[in-house]
């Protein structure tokens, strides 16, 4: 495997609380040996396992970068048994913009693994977490949320894997989480996403969808803050047990197949029928689809597929075709 191109400023097998900078390279007209800088933080101590958590994959996608910047500042790193690589602002190019794709390139950082390292920075970025950080990982958590496109009730998600004991410690994982919903997800292209990425790495990894809309949602936050907490906990590399939230124990939930979701068939304004979290019913009406292109026209009218929780909703009102406008999970 070639090696890696970006450089790591700080020590990966040090002590106590290490915060740096990976650079990657990105040159540019005015600058021929240009690095963008991702920050990276390192808390160790003594022996046990290392976890790797991530945000900012999607720059749009608040509530993992926010927790994450909190977990840099305050946990302490005698009370680490192992190692936490902690990447904030994994894309930075896009965090820094606040956009799902990268003002760079416009690719997808989450649809870039397992990377090159010689094809541009979301690819060589990719390489490297891939190539370099995940073999040094136990476990590893990528946070995400529904972006400026979509709203998502709170869920620890995982996919849907062959191998029964990876799928009980994903799931336990999970639901240690303590998210109001643990999901196994089919998911749209999930095969060069960082989750896959380690799954086939042999690291037990998760995801998440953490609400949406654009914003930076209290609630949310505060299940994620809670959230990374216990994962640690989980792992071994804090003591103690993972805290339950308000809400009890998570829902185990899935989204089997793509029945499940609702995708728009043209271009246009959509008018759901019901909020975030409503249990629905299968053929019961999803909502309207509106084209101001032909004003005499009616509305299309779109049902929902499957019966149970309406997961995942637009949050955009202008959609495009082939755009999923809403997602059911049923119980798992």
């Amino acid at each position: 495997m070639a090696t890696s191109p970006v450089m790591v400023e700080v020590d990966l097998w040090g002590s106590g609380r290490l915060a740096g900078h990976l650079r990657v390279p990105q040159s540019r007209d005015d600058s021929g040996w240009g690095t963008i800088q991702v920050p990276i933080v390192v808390i160790a101590n003594g022996t046990g396992p290392t976890v790797l958590l991530t945000a900012g994959n999607h720059g749009d996608e608040y509530e993992g970068q926010v927790a994450l910047l909190d977990l840099a500042r305050t946990l302490p790193a005698e009370e680490v048994q192992g190692r936490v690589i902690l990447l904030p602002a994994m894309h930075y190019p896009a965090c820094a913009a606040g956009k799902r794709l990268s003002p760079l390139d416009g690719r997808d950082f989450n649809r870039c693994f397992p990377g090159d390292p010689f094809g541009g920075f979301a690819l060589s970025l990719a390489h490297f977490v891939d190539s370099v950080l995940l073999p040094l990982c136990d476990v590893q958590m990528d946070l995400h949320s529904g972006g400026t496109g979509m709203d998502i009730v709170p869920s620890a998600v995982g996919h849907m894997l062959d191998h029964p004991e990876m799928q009980a410690r994903t799931l336990a994982m999970a639901d240690a989480f303590g998210a109001p919903v643990t999901l196994l997800l089919k998911e749209v292209n999930a095969g060069p996403t960082l989750l896959a990425a380690a799954e086939n790495r042999g690291v037990v990894a998760l995801s998440s969808e953490l609400g949406g809309g654009g914003r930076l949602n209290p609630r949310a936050l505060a299940i994620t803050k809670r959230g990374v907490r216990n994962v640690l906990r989980h792992a071994g590399v804090l003591q103690g047990k993972p805290e339950i939230g308000e809400y009890g124990h998570p829902r185990r939930m899935t989204v089997p197949d793509l029945g499940h979701y609702v995708f728009a068939p043209a271009d246009g304004i959509w008018e759901a029928a019901h909020e975030l979290g409503a249990a629905v019913q299968a053929d019961a009406p999803a909502g309207l689809l509106h084209r101001i292109e032909d004003p005499t026209a009616p509305p299309i009218a779109l049902s929902y597929k499957a019966t149970g929780l309406l997961w995942c909703v637009r949050h955009a009102g202008r959609v495009k075709a082939g755009d999923p406008v809403a997602v059911i999970a049923r119980d798992l």
